[in-house]
Protein backbone atom coordinates (compact mmCIF):
# COMPACT_ATOMS: atom_id res chain seq x y z
CA UNK A 1 0.00 0.00 0.00
CA UNK A 2 1.25 3.77 -0.75
CA UNK A 3 2.64 5.34 2.23
CA UNK A 4 0.85 9.01 1.58
CA UNK A 5 -2.45 6.59 1.77
CA UNK A 6 -1.64 5.41 5.41
CA UNK A 7 -0.61 8.80 6.26
CA UNK A 8 -4.00 10.10 5.13
CA UNK A 9 -6.08 7.29 6.90
CA UNK A 10 -4.00 7.74 9.96
CA UNK A 11 -4.97 11.46 10.21
CA UNK A 12 -8.66 10.67 9.17
CA UNK A 13 -8.66 8.93 12.16
CA UNK A 14 -6.49 11.81 14.48
CA UNK A 15 -8.72 13.92 12.81
CA UNK A 16 -12.18 11.73 14.67
CA UNK A 17 -10.61 11.12 17.29
CA UNK A 18 -9.68 15.06 18.05
CA UNK A 19 -13.45 15.96 17.29
CA UNK A 20 -14.91 13.12 18.98
CA UNK A 21 -13.19 13.84 22.40
CA UNK A 22 -12.99 17.81 22.09
CA UNK A 23 -14.65 18.10 25.41
CA UNK A 24 -12.13 16.10 27.09
CA UNK A 25 -10.30 17.52 29.92
CA UNK A 26 -7.25 17.62 29.42
CA UNK A 27 -7.44 17.16 25.54
CA UNK A 28 -4.66 16.25 23.37
CA UNK A 29 -2.96 20.05 21.70
CA UNK A 30 -1.33 18.57 18.40
CA UNK A 31 -0.20 15.20 17.32
CA UNK A 32 2.78 13.95 14.87
CA UNK A 33 2.99 10.46 12.34
CA UNK A 34 6.44 9.74 11.93
CA UNK A 35 7.44 6.85 9.76
CA UNK A 36 10.99 5.64 8.56
CA UNK A 37 10.84 2.35 6.47
CA UNK A 38 14.69 1.80 6.47
CA UNK A 39 14.30 2.04 10.60
CA UNK A 40 11.60 0.11 11.08
CA UNK A 41 8.05 -1.13 10.04
CA UNK A 42 5.96 0.86 12.70
CA UNK A 43 4.40 4.11 11.73
CA UNK A 44 4.57 5.72 14.99
CA UNK A 45 1.32 8.21 15.97
CA UNK A 46 2.07 10.75 19.00
CA UNK A 47 -0.41 12.35 20.83
CA UNK A 48 1.04 15.40 22.51
CA UNK A 49 -0.61 17.30 25.24
CA UNK A 50 0.11 20.92 26.20
CA UNK A 51 2.48 19.83 29.51
CA UNK A 52 3.59 17.14 31.64
CA UNK A 53 1.06 18.26 33.84
CA UNK A 54 -1.67 18.18 31.72
CA UNK A 55 0.01 14.60 30.52
CA UNK A 56 -0.21 13.43 33.64
CA UNK A 57 -3.31 14.48 34.66
CA UNK A 58 -4.14 12.84 31.07
CA UNK A 59 -3.07 9.66 32.30
CA UNK A 60 -4.36 9.40 35.77
CA UNK A 61 -7.37 10.20 34.65
CA UNK A 62 -8.03 7.70 31.67
CA UNK A 63 -7.78 10.19 28.80
CA UNK A 64 -4.95 8.86 27.46
CA UNK A 65 -6.74 5.43 27.94
CA UNK A 66 -9.57 6.63 26.20
CA UNK A 67 -8.04 8.03 23.25
CA UNK A 68 -6.03 4.94 23.00
CA UNK A 69 -8.92 2.82 22.44
CA UNK A 70 -10.72 5.02 20.37
CA UNK A 71 -7.83 4.72 17.93
CA UNK A 72 -7.30 1.16 17.79
CA UNK A 73 -10.86 0.71 17.51
CA UNK A 74 -11.47 2.98 14.83
CA UNK A 75 -7.94 2.17 12.78
CA UNK A 76 -9.02 -1.12 13.25
CA UNK A 77 -12.34 -0.69 10.75
CA UNK A 78 -10.35 1.10 8.19
CA UNK A 79 -9.68 -2.54 5.64
CA UNK A 80 -6.81 -0.99 4.06
CA UNK A 81 -4.81 -0.16 7.00
CA UNK A 82 -5.94 -2.95 9.42
CA UNK A 83 -2.66 -4.79 9.59
CA UNK A 84 -0.38 -1.74 9.33
CA UNK A 85 2.00 -2.11 12.07
CA UNK A 86 1.28 1.31 14.28
CA UNK A 87 2.50 2.17 17.89
CA UNK A 88 0.87 5.14 19.79
CA UNK A 89 2.83 7.13 22.21
CA UNK A 90 1.91 10.28 24.53
CA UNK A 91 3.82 13.06 24.87
CA UNK A 92 4.08 16.44 26.18
CA UNK A 93 4.99 19.90 25.02
CA UNK A 94 5.04 20.96 21.67
CA UNK A 95 5.46 18.21 18.52
CA UNK A 96 9.34 19.02 17.26
CA UNK A 97 9.90 20.81 14.03
CA UNK A 98 13.28 20.61 13.85
CA UNK A 99 14.76 17.48 12.12
CA UNK A 100 17.32 17.36 14.65
CA UNK A 101 14.45 17.12 17.40
CA UNK A 102 12.23 15.01 14.75
CA UNK A 103 15.56 12.37 14.81
CA UNK A 104 16.22 12.28 18.63
CA UNK A 105 12.31 11.46 19.18
CA UNK A 106 12.18 8.67 16.73
CA UNK A 107 15.22 7.20 17.91
CA UNK A 108 13.37 7.69 21.49
CA UNK A 109 10.45 6.02 20.56
CA UNK A 110 12.61 2.68 18.94
CA UNK A 111 14.03 2.85 22.03
CA UNK A 112 11.31 2.11 23.37
CA UNK A 113 9.38 0.01 21.57
CA UNK A 114 12.70 -2.21 21.69
CA UNK A 115 12.26 -2.37 25.43
CA UNK A 116 8.38 -2.99 25.03
CA UNK A 117 9.14 -5.90 22.74
CA UNK A 118 11.42 -7.62 25.33
CA UNK A 119 9.43 -7.36 28.31
CA UNK A 120 6.20 -8.34 26.21
CA UNK A 121 5.11 -11.73 27.43
CA UNK A 122 7.50 -11.97 29.71
CA UNK A 123 6.87 -13.41 33.60
CA UNK A 124 8.56 -11.67 36.68
CA UNK A 125 9.12 -8.70 34.95
CA UNK A 126 11.05 -6.11 37.05
CA UNK A 127 12.11 -3.10 35.31
CA UNK A 128 9.08 -1.56 32.38
CA UNK A 129 10.75 -1.67 29.05
CA UNK A 130 8.74 1.11 28.28
CA UNK A 131 10.37 3.93 30.78
CA UNK A 132 13.33 1.66 32.72
CA UNK A 133 11.47 2.37 36.25
CA UNK A 134 10.37 -0.72 38.70
CA UNK A 135 7.56 -2.81 37.02
CA UNK A 136 5.99 -3.39 40.68
CA UNK A 137 5.30 -0.13 41.44
CA UNK A 138 3.31 0.76 38.13
CA UNK A 139 -0.38 1.39 38.65
CA UNK A 140 -2.86 -0.43 37.11
CA UNK A 141 -6.14 1.56 36.62
CA UNK A 142 -9.73 0.97 34.30
CA UNK A 143 -13.08 1.73 34.44
CA UNK A 144 -15.59 0.08 36.50
CA UNK A 145 -18.10 -0.56 34.59
CA UNK A 146 -20.22 -3.01 37.35
CA UNK A 147 -19.09 -3.42 40.78
CA UNK A 148 -19.98 -6.70 40.69
CA UNK A 149 -17.37 -8.30 38.42
CA UNK A 150 -13.96 -8.01 37.92
CA UNK A 151 -12.53 -5.08 36.00
CA UNK A 152 -11.77 -7.05 32.12
CA UNK A 153 -8.73 -4.08 30.36
CA UNK A 154 -7.31 -1.13 31.44
CA UNK A 155 -4.25 1.25 31.61
CA UNK A 156 -0.78 1.03 33.62
CA UNK A 157 1.02 4.08 34.29
CA UNK A 158 4.71 4.93 36.18
CA UNK A 159 4.11 6.48 39.02
CA UNK A 160 7.96 8.36 38.80
CA UNK A 161 7.18 11.82 38.94
CA UNK A 162 7.25 13.36 34.97
CA UNK A 163 7.13 10.11 33.55
CA UNK A 164 4.88 9.69 30.54
CA UNK A 165 5.06 5.95 30.91
CA UNK A 166 1.63 4.38 29.32
CA UNK A 167 1.03 0.76 28.72
CA UNK A 168 -2.58 -1.42 28.25
CA UNK A 169 -3.31 -4.14 30.37
CA UNK A 170 -6.35 -6.81 29.99
CA UNK A 171 -7.68 -9.78 31.30
CA UNK A 172 -9.70 -12.47 30.63
CA UNK A 173 -10.78 -15.31 33.96
CA UNK A 174 -11.21 -18.21 32.43
CA UNK A 175 -12.99 -20.65 34.15
CA UNK A 176 -14.19 -17.96 36.92
CA UNK A 177 -13.13 -16.45 39.94
CA UNK A 178 -12.78 -18.48 43.26
CA UNK A 179 -14.70 -16.29 45.83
Amino acid sequence: MNNELIADKLEEVIGRMLTHFKTLNPKPSEYSILYNPQKHASWFILIFFADINQLRDGLKSGACYQIHSFMLDELSKIGEISDVDRSIFFESGNRPNEKADIVNLYGKLLDKLEGLSKTTDKANIKTCGGCGHNFDEHQLLCFRIDETTPPTDGWMMCPEENCNCFLTWGANYKGGLAG
